[in-house]
């Protein structure tokens, strides 16, 4: 049998701290709260700190920063404690005020939540302590994972239709009802037996659970070996937390779980703000904020921003059409060996135009611009074009055009345009949202009794004894 191989997904830290500093915009209407102390009486070593009596487990904090110096050598562990305790209070604000389905409704998560976190939690901890975890996978008969399986076997064609319904069925969707669901538990894949630990079993139904679509569509059109190489895969990933149970203790586990999901909430947060990578998506509290941006407004912005606001008014152009790529090209080779383009398209130009040498005159920024002032508008000032295509029917004969731009005059959208206006609303509602999540840290980070445990800091805790 093949060794049980591990493919975690690469782990991105997603801090709040460098992604919310700096902005310029203006404050929400935040009441200020009075400021608890941060106290340096911890001494528990499990610990790192408590923040309102809960504590956070130094085994995070160690893991968390382990990780960050995988990427940038000079993380502290100091900073890796600020980020958990301001994810803790941020996550928990969030979810207290827009629940979990408001925070990932726009999230294109193919796998469930608990199985992406389950998955993350396996990443962080095959990333910090492979080696160790390499060494108790050889410490097994035979130094593979197989050794913990008791049986495994392959459910036959009826049960799978038992569970699935005919392979060849037409679906509108790969989803088990609940009977099906039920039937899906009593078919057992794999039972195993783990080191020093009890003995279990993974069903279809076990699965199915951890399946994206891709797998599940696998699982209903009954792809060979597919759900028992599903089944060693989730082997794999019970090794690996019973083995950081054992070694590190189940709270600490369970704490670094919890890291993990606040950070998600955390960039899920972020996201919401208009916080993140993709800053062209949705944004619901940008949208809001951006209704309430006054004209006012948004003159300031274009006279700051004008440069933003840049286009082209209008160009002066010729061109040279001509009836195929052959003669096109043999044109383009005459203007780039230095020929005179207006006399070029009046020697060979099929354009009413050409008499005029192809002069197409000023050509003006309006709504609506054909094909040909497109392409005039794209090219650069002096710099002939590449014989192009013209688009044309199916039954259509296309001919081919070759531009010049002589002349180029930017100008700049009017202030009043619907352009600048969304433009202008956006960015100022970005910056309002990123100050609006800025100030909600700080007030949360001024509210909370956190307690820290000097011992594990490598330099000052300049955020929680600051608090800002």
């Amino acid at each position: 049998m093949k060794k049980l191989s591990f493919n975690p997904r690469p782990l991105l830290l997603h801090g709040v701290f460098a992604v919310l500093a700096g902005s310029g915009a203006f404050l929400p209407a935040l009441q200020p709260a009075a400021q608890a102390v941060t106290e340096f009486k911890l001494n528990d070593p499990a610990l790192a700190a408590r923040i309102d009596g809960a504590p956070v487990q130094a085994f995070s904090v160690e893991t968390m920063w382990q990780l960050a110096r995988l990427k940038d050598s000079q993380a502290s562990r100091t900073e890796a404690l600020e980020n958990i305790v301001a994810n803790r209070l941020l996550a928990a604000s969030a979810r207290k005020t827009y629940g979990e389905a408001a925070l990932h409704a726009n999230q294109r998560v193919a796998f469930s939540r608990e199985v992406t976190l389950d998955e993350q939690l396996l990443s962080t901890l095959r990333a910090v302590y492979g080696k160790e975890l390499d060494q108790a996978v050889q410490r097994q008969p035979g130094g593979k994972l197989d050794a913990l399986i008791a049986s495994q076997s392959e459910p036959d064609g009826a049960t799978l239709d038992a569970v699935f319904g005919k392979p060849d069925a037409l679906r509108l969707e790969h989803v088990l009802n609940p009977s099906q669901l039920e039937r899906a538990r009593k078919v057992t894949l794999l039972r195993y037996q783990l080191p020093q630990g009890a003995a279990g079993s993974i069903s279809l139904y076990d699965i199915y659970q951890r399946q994206n679509v891709q797998g599940r569509v696998a699982l209903f059109t009954r792809q060979p070996g597919f759900a028992l190489q599903q089944a060693r895969q989730h082997l794999a990933s019970i090794f690996v937390q019973q083995w950081a149970r054992q070694k590190f203790g189940e709270a600490a586990l369970a704490d670094l779980r919890q890291a993990l999901s606040e950070q998600q909430v955390v960039v899920a947060l972020q996201q919401m703000h208009g916080i993140g990578a993709d800053t062209d998506s949705a944004s619901p509290v940008v949208d809001q904020l951006a209704k309430q941006v006054k004209p006012a407004q948004i003159a300031a912005y274009y006279r700051k921003h004008r440069e933003e606001f840049e286009r082209i008014e209008k160009v002066k152009a010729r061109h040279i059409r001509l009836p195929d790529e052959a003669a096109a090209q043999s044109v383009a080779k005459a203007l780039a060996a230095g020929g005179d383009f207006a006399a070029l398209a009046k020697r060979y130009s099929s354009a009413a135009d050409a008499a005029s040498g192809g002069d197409l005159g000023w050509i003006r920024h309006e709504a609506k611009l054909d094909w040909l002032a497109q392409m005039a508008f794209a090219q650069p000032e002096g710099q002939v074009s590449k014989p192009i295509r013209m688009p044309a029917g199916p039954h259509d004969k296309a001919s081919w055009e070759i531009v010049l731009v002589e002349k180029r005059v930017n100008g700049y959208q009017a202030p009043e345009s619907e352009s600048v206006r969304y433009v202008a609303s956006q960015a100022i509602a970005r910056d309002a949202a990123v100050e609006q999540l800025t100030a909600l840290r700080v007030r949360l980070l001024r509210e909370a009794r956190i307690d820290i445990n000097r011992s594990l800091l490598d330099k000052p805790a300049s955020l929680l004894e600051n608090k800002s």
